[in-house]
């Protein structure tokens, strides 16, 4: 190898790391970001019941909301088309722990995978909220935190 093609191999080798490092810094310094929001924003808010809604024309089953870290969760049965499955529980601390939708329709299990329900900006911390989950289509389900007082939150529509 001739001494220009070294300079040029060992200037390739400098660029890369120095690319790569800049790479790194960034990546730590978002993870210090992250790190540094772990606080709760809504520490204290309790939840105490789930309405979980099928919006489509066929019938759901199994539904289940798993909360994977701590392997808690809350289920219903059957669902006809167009209703909803409403449960109450002892009140528990809302943790923003990752939460999993599975269901069944039309012989298939559906799953939302881990994703967090944040609660409304606007939520009282002095008063008990419910998580309503929307099956809205086969394979689409979606969750939400509300605060409608109780126990009228689990029967509106």
């Amino acid at each position: 190898m001739t001494t220009w093609k070294r300079i040029c191999a060992w200037n390739t080798i400098r660029a890369t790391d120095s690319r790569v490092l800049a790479a790194a810094l960034l990546v730590v310094a978002a993870l210090h970001g992250c790190a540094s929001q772990t606080a709760n924003p809504a520490s204290g808010l309790k939840i105490d019941g789930l309405i979980i809604e099928n919006q489509t024309q066929m019938w759901v089953s199994a539904a289940r909301l798993l909360v994977p870290v701590t392997g808690a969760f809350v289920s219903c049965g059957n669902i006809s088309p167009r209703s909803r499955c409403a449960t109450t529980f002892p009140e528990t601390n809302y943790t923003g722990n990752p939460v999993q939708i599975t269901w069944s329709q039309a012989g298939q299990i559906h799953s939302t995978g881990e994703f967090v329900v944040h609660p409304p900006d606007d939520i009282d911390l002095n008063k008990p909220a419910v998580v309503r989950v929307v099956i809205s289509a086969p394979g689409s389900a979606g969750a939400v935190i509300e605060q409608t007082g109780k126990p009228s939150a689990l029967n509106h529509p």
